[in-house]
């Protein structure tokens, strides 16, 4: 059953983003009046309980992170005062005592504004990425994992060479979440060009593994979906041109391909989808047409002049059938279902060289294969995925939260919507 609560967080001006603990038992909120605020879950009443609220920066505090909890009760804030701090609860104080969370370290190493925060899964053990506006993410680690109250730049990412500023946009950043994954891995996009491009740890160095995509949008935001045993990763972005796209991505290059190899298989919808669809059904007749020749070779045939003529006769009628069939099996004559239109969603590999077509690739790759627009006016903000990377979210600035599910076909569809101006003119109403 489905059922909606309230939480009167009290912020004074917009809030920019919300954060679940690793139990989601615990809630941070942080906003424009440059607060942070902390929520535990009351199992008895069913309410969110203020835990704390401290003014967190200088600025408006646009994003937060927390770490894993075998690393205790840490928090990640970032600002437009081009800061990033970390904060630790101090158990033995009072709740909403103003001295129950102590900012312990400041990190000013940016020179333009911090857009994007994340701690990496336990597994890398604890570190923090920080993507600014002046176009490099650095990564942190502590010095003292006690205390946590020095921390150094254990590494950097220039995503844009020779930097960038303010004006060129936000940077954005999710962490490959499957401790299988090899190399560890990165997705970053935003700032000039709004590139999206994925980055890999090589000793002890990120480098550029795979570009994704690249828009003409703004890239506000990316999610890195949990892989759970998937022989691909599904990564979304949100952008300001009111689009969400989704992308399967093979780090592998044997999977890569596998993957391109198949490709004949799948449906592909879109502008291009009717030619697609007839050259893919072509290429199977004529393999199914070169199986079959080679298996009566093989099988049936002892090499005398008789079977070869026979040979050639039957190769001859085959061809036959294959130009009359070619042209009348495309399309809806193949079986198959068409592009239904609606939301676009079509295929669009990025292999990063013809070799990927004939199953001999090096390199990794990457497929579009969802691309959902709402509204073009109206940006999409945020992006974030379920646990088991089956269901996706996206939040954007008309107030409505929606949510994004897989249908059998293969199709990307808005399966429900909620939407804040409406809740909270039911709870004035009540």
């Amino acid at each position: 059953m489905e059922q909606e609560i309230s939480i009167p967080v009290n912020h004074d001006d917009f809030i920019h983003d919300i954060a679940y603990n690793f139990y989601g038992t615990r809630l941070a909120t942080c906003g424009s009046d440059r607060c942070i605020k902390i929520w535990d879950w009351n199992r008895q009443t069913g309410l969110w309980i203020l835990n704390e609220s401290m003014l967190g920066h200088d600025s408006s505090v646009v994003r937060l992170s927390w770490a894993h909890p075998e690393f205790g009760q840490v928090l990640a804030s970032c600002s437009l005062d081009r800061s990033v701090r970390i904060w630790m609860e101090q158990e033995s104080n009072l709740k909403n005592s103003t001295m129950r969370w102590k900012s312990v370290s400041t990190l000013n190493d940016s020179s333009c504004a911090v857009h994007s925060i994340a701690f990496a899964p336990e597994y890398r053990n604890l570190s923090l990425a920080a993507a600014s506006s002046d176009g490099k993410v650095r990564f942190y680690s502590p010095v003292e994992p006690i205390t946590l109250s020095n921390w150094t730049v254990s590494g950097q990412i220039d995503f844009i060479p020779g930097g960038a500023s303010d004006s060129d946009g936000p940077l954005c950043l999710s962490w490959c979440k499957s401790r299988f994954a090899s190399p560890h891995m990165i997705a970053i996009g935003g700032s000039k060009g709004n590139h999206v491009k994925v980055f890999q740890l090589d000793t002890m160095q990120y480098s550029e593994l795979h570009e994704l995509d690249s828009y003409e949008g703004f890239v506000l935001d990316i999610d890195w979906a949990p892989s759970m045993g998937r022989s691909y990763h599904l990564i979304a972005t949100a952008c300001s041109d009111g689009h969400v796209r989704i992308y399967k991505f093979w780090s592998d290059p044997v999977m890569a391909a596998r993957a391109s190899q198949l490709d004949s298989l799948f449906v592909y919808e879109g502008e291009d989808g009717d030619e697609q669809e007839a050259d893919n059904g072509r290429r199977r007749k004529s393999k199914r047409n070169d199986d079959d020749d080679d298996f009566e070779d093989d099988d049936f045939h002892d090499g005398s002049e008789d079977d070869e003529d026979s040979d050639d006769g039957n190769s001859d009628s085959d061809s036959d059938d294959d130009s009359d069939g070619s042209t009348s099996e495309s399309g809806d004559e193949l079986g198959r279902p068409r592009g239904s239109g609606g939301r676009r969603s079509h295929a669009q590999a990025r292999d990063g060289g013809s070799t990927a077509a004939d199953g001999k690739s090096g390199v990794p790759r990457s497929e579009l294969v969802a691309d959902l627009l709402v509204d073009p006016q109206v940006p999409m903000r945020r992006v974030r995925w379920n646990s088991t990377g089956t269901l996706l979210v996206s939040s954007s600035d008309d107030g409505v939260a929606r949510m994004w599910k897989m249908s059998v076909n293969g199709t990307w569809r808005e399966v429900a919507a909620i939407s804040a101006e409406k809740s909270s003119a039911d709870s004035s109403m009540n």
